[in-house]
């Protein structure tokens, strides 16, 4: 941390930004800063990112398997553009394509025939509120499995969270790529970018449990509420929170047998784990900048 002197003319108060960080950024005697006034009472200063317009994109593809289909839909649509239309050769078949996983959540995207378009999508400034959606509706979602296991509801829940996932990216890429507008930084936008890459990892493997595996449900109950609490308010994260994270994971005991229920249940764990390692990264980053 650096300590620089206020200076004052008249009635007016103010200070010289760093050399190093106006050269990092571009910023002359002509540019503009954003300030964004804390409620702690801090100021943050960012330079002024003018917005890319963003692009239409269109592609001509051969491909017939719908699982590669299904990948290029998607990342066209999690990247910052203003529309894009996808032609083929062949006439796709419509309901091998639409029941490929998250396909089905994604608005604004029609498949007529040969041709998918998408005449402008969704965007967000906060992944952090989304974030949290999830780990509000993975809560829910290991209720459900392991009171009443409605189906429906169930995979209800996978979608609103493959969705919520998908919308961090789309706001990750756009931020890093076209300068969207986010109080967040590059760093936090990444390690949200992680965590929640691996709680969709975590449903996918969840939803194969049922109301007999209610101990392991509650085990990982734990950790998904402790990880509310952290990201309720990253900024405050801090050591205790951050150990006690890790703490609750590692607590988390299988079975040493080799059925695919203990298998499952390894890869939930090494899910949570790699979650526990980017918490506690994020607070010494944390540490660092304080």
């Amino acid at each position: 941390m650096e300590i620089r002197n206020i200076q004052k003319t008249g009635d007016m108060h103010y200070l010289y930004l760093p050399t190093s960080w106006c050269r990092e950024h571009g910023i002359t005697s002509k540019s503009k800063v954003s300030i964004i006034n804390n409620s702690d009472g801090t100021l943050v200063i960012s330079p002024d990112i003018t917005e890319k317009k963003p692009k239409h994109l269109k592609f001509t593809i051969s491909e017939e398997d719908p699982e590669i289909i299904h990948k290029l839909v998607v990342s066209s649509y999690i990247h910052p553009v203003s529309s894009f239309e996808i032609l083929m050769d062949k006439e796709v078949d419509f309901t091998k394509l639409i029941n490929q996983k998250r396909l089905i959540s994604l608005e604004s995207v029609e498949i007529d025939k040969k041709q998918i378009t998408s005449e402008g999508t969704v965007t967000v400034s906060d992944p952090s509120s989304l974030l949290r959606t999830m780990l509000r509706k993975i809560k829910n979602l290991i209720i459900i499995i392991g009171k009443n296991y409605d189906k429906n509801l169930i995979e209800k829940y996978e979608d609103e969270i493959d969705r919520s996932k998908m919308l961090i990216d789309k706001a990750v890429i756009g931020s890093l790529t076209m300068g969207k507008t986010t109080k967040l930084t590059s760093i936090e936008l990444y390690y949200i970018s992680i965590i929640s890459r691996e709680l969709e990892r975590v449903v996918d493997t969840l939803i194969c449990f049922d109301p007999k595996d209610q101990k392991f449900l509650d085990n990982i109950t734990k950790p998904i509420e402790i990880l509310q609490d952290v990201l309720h308010d990253p900024s405050k994260l801090d050591q205790e929170q951050a150990m006690k994270f890790a703490r609750c994971v590692s607590n988390i005991k299988i079975s040493p047998t080799k059925d695919q229920k203990a298998i499952d249940m390894s890869h939930i764990l090494a899910n949570l784990t790699n979650i526990s390692d980017v918490v506690m990264d994020w607070m010494v980053t944390l540490r660092i900048e304080n």
